[in-house]
């Protein structure tokens, strides 16, 4: 799989699995502060026929240094609305956050595609909700923020993940329009000084509630830490210890949701 034939092997069946759903979503859940299903992160799975389920790390980034990540991109765009579609005939206000990766600026207009997704499936574009990384905004910033303005001057929920990753998000920050953080867990992980470590993450939460910004946690793994999160104020959680990224049909059994057409991806 690692090998260049297995490399140029998954681009050419690309198309393929997008057409027969080989490549799908998986949802992980993200709960408010008691552990209520809000809604989920979309993350891209492959059950391929020969090699088996690959975990994204196996073959997003060979999508993303041969620009083949904005097909997949756009297929879980697609798989987001379908579902938010029908949960909107369930009658479930969850949320579905897909991720924008720093080519798709580049080779497809973002904000029309999206826009046309909410539009076709008659879906409440704050359900939609947009993810994007610091590494998005690292060239042509003036423009992306620009765009992502119209982003949610057209009622979309911007997210901003791996906050803390790099040395210039709190920088970009102040001027970034965003609706929501995303702390990582890993950062209290990563220092010597965990004393040191509570300090800025509690400190960083704090600023989102100054600044009108959610504030959610990913990688909570133990009560613990949702406990010790919770008292600093963080009010959205995603992790493993309320559940792993899963299939849809499962997830919609995990949230509680009605089940849907057995013919339903």
């Amino acid at each position: 799989m690692n090998s260049l034939c297995g490399i140029r092997k998954i681009s050419s069946q690309l198309a393929d699995a997008i057409e027969t759903r080989q490549l799908c979503p998986y949802l992980q859940p993200i709960a408010d502060r008691n552990g209520k299903i809000v809604g989920a992160e979309a993350l891209a799975r492959w059950e391929h026929p020969e090699y088996g389920f690959l975990p994204p790390f196996k073959f997003i980034p060979v999508f993303e240094r041969n620009g083949m990540i904005v097909e997949v991109d756009k297929h879980m765009w697609r798989c987001a609305c379908e579902t938010l579609a029908r949960w909107k005939k369930l009658g479930a206000g969850m949320f579905i956050s897909v991720n924008i990766s720093p080519k798709d600026f580049y080779f497809t207009d973002v904000l029309a595609d999206m826009k046309s997704l909410v539009k076709e499936y008659d879906i409440d574009p704050s359900k939609l909700r947009i993810e994007i990384t610091e590494t998005v905004m690292m060239n042509d910033a003036d423009n992306r923020m620009g765009i992502l303005d119209k982003f949610r001057c057209a009622g979309f929920i911007v997210e901003m993940d791996d906050f803390g990753s790099g040395y210039s998000s709190l920088n970009m920050l102040k001027d970034m329009p965003v609706d929501v953080l995303k702390i990582d867990m890993k950062f209290l992980g990563k220092s010597s000084n965990a004393e040191r470590a509570r300090i800025i993450v509690h400190n960083v939460i704090s600023l989102t509630k100054e600044l009108g910004i959610v504030a959610l946690t990913e990688g909570v793994e133990t009560q613990p830490q949702h406990q010790i999160l919770t008292d600093m104020g963080c009010t959205l959680f995603q992790g493993y210890y309320f559940a792993k990224p899963m299939p849809v049909k499962e997830f919609e059994t995990f949230a509680g949701l009605e089940t849907a057409g057995s013919d339903d991806k």
